[in-house]
């Protein structure tokens, strides 16, 4: 997590990690987890900039006080007010009316993004912590230590889901597509579904549990003030370390069993199946012109091409696209160009969100938004937030989805879904 503090100090855990974690996520804090390298950062979030629907246009609030401007405006400028990192997240229907692309209808209230600024973290690896600030006078171990008490015992959280709609018409939904793409429409469209459960405990356990069996790269735990966002996702959306800019977009899944022969016989499956790879060069060449429209002419390369990628649950096949920066592009310019993801609209996207608002269940809120962190010198890291869970008390909805090519089979599709609830159930 490349997050630049302006002071670290070593700190002692009280007891054993992650059972020190849960007093500080009572407090609100903010977590972000990386399952591939075993990091885990705990902010304490500051006033939020939130932006909501008022059934006209986006609202911006800023710790009580409005932001004029768009979401993405006010983002801008409530980063550039603060020499610290934002955490936070937005929706997919903010991400479209920003593009300009068409969407869901939003009642009143509906939440659009929630970044709040973070001038004090815990950062642990490998069982070893330190107090990260970015502030003169950060807050002292003595404090850190009242926060990070242990409770008494690990809590325990489970979740049942049940599609909110059946095989049938996620069947007649895909092929609709199919025939859209036959007419010329659009050649690949991405089709969600959400999926309704009951949690069953403490959200804080739920994330613990779910981060330690998927081992997500972008995990992340965020109260956004009444609705709790647990996310598992292993798509980065879009990085930017100086004018470099990253997006490493997902298309083609397979089934991780637990066989290494049968796993490695399905992997190059995957990486050979005309469907999946026809799926995921339309999506590649999606994310080339998006960021092109923002980098230096002629910058954009594929630097790794669809490569198999293994998590816990499932193969994926992943590309890594780079670009250098336009100079002088600014945050506002960069999110509306690249947001939202290609491999969670399809192509060409206006087209395909058209279809998407009449075709889904409802609105998809901040599954397939952004979710991460975003600094005052312009770097970020922002995950394509599926896997993810939205959780309100012990109501819970959480979307899965897939890409739809002329060359897919229904009840694939319909499997895939289920597949990739596991990351969540277990």
């Amino acid at each position: 997590m490349d997050l630049a503090p302006r002071h670290r100090h070593p700190l002692p855990l009280p007891a054993s990690w992650p059972a020190c974690a849960q007093g500080l996520l009572q407090r609100g804090a903010a977590w972000l987890h990386t399952g591939d390298t075993g990091e885990s950062l705990l902010a304490l979030p500051g006033q939020a900039l939130v932006s909501r629907w008022n059934g006209r246009a986006w609202e911006n609030r800023l710790g009580g006080g409005p932001l004029p401007g768009s979401p993405w405006e006010a983002l801008a400028s409530a980063v550039a007010r603060k020499s610290c990192p934002w955490i936070g997240a937005a929706t997919f229907e903010l991400a479209c009316d920003e593009a300009g692309l068409p969407r869901k209808p939003l009642e009143a209230g509906a939440l659009g993004q929630h970044w709040a600024p973070v001038e004090e973290a815990l950062h642990v690896k490998d069982g070893q912590a330190e107090r990260w600030s970015w502030v003169d006078s950060p807050a002292g171990q003595d404090r850190w230590m009242d926060w990070l008490a242990p409770a008494a015992e690990l809590g325990r959280a489970s979740v049942q889901l049940e599609a909110l709609w059946g095989e049938a018409q996620h069947q007649a939904a895909v092929e609709e597509i199919q025939v859209r793409i036959l007419d010329g429409d659009f050649y690949v469209a991405n089709l969600c579904a959400p999926f309704k459960g009951r949690l069953s405990g403490d959200p804080v356990a739920l994330a613990l549990m779910a981060f330690q069996r998927a081992r997500p790269p972008f995990g992340a735990l965020l109260d956004l003030g009444g609705l709790q966002l647990l996310s598992l996702s292993m798509e980065r959306l879009l990085s930017r370390r100086g004018s470099l800019l990253r997006s490493q977009p997902i298309k083609g899944s397979a089934p991780l069993t637990g066989d290494p022969e049968r796993d490695h016989m399905a992997a190059e499956a995957l990486a050979a199946d005309p469907k999946e790879r026809a799926e995921h060069t339309m999506i590649l060449d999606l994310v080339r012109n998006d960021l092109g429209r923002v980098a230096v002419a002629g910058s954009v390369q594929v630097v790794r091409p669809m490569a198999v990628e293994t998590y816990p649950t499932v193969q994926h096949l992943v590309s890594t696209v780079e670009a250098t920066a336009r100079p002088g592009l600014g945050l506002a310019e960069l999110l509306r160009a690249v947001l939202p993801g290609g491999s969670v609209t399809g192509a060409p996207k206006h087209a395909v969100c058209g279809h998407l608002a009449q075709a889904e269940a409802g609105p998809r809120g901040f599954y397939c938004g952004a979710v991460g962190w975003i600094s005052a010198n312009g770097d970020l890291d922002l995950a394509l937030p599926i896997r993810t869970a939205q959780i309100q008390g012990e109501q819970l909805t959480y979307w899965t989805g897939g890409g739809i090519t002329r060359r897919s089979d229904p009840a694939r599709e319909w499997a895939e879904l289920h597949l990739k609830t596991r990351a969540i159930t277990g």
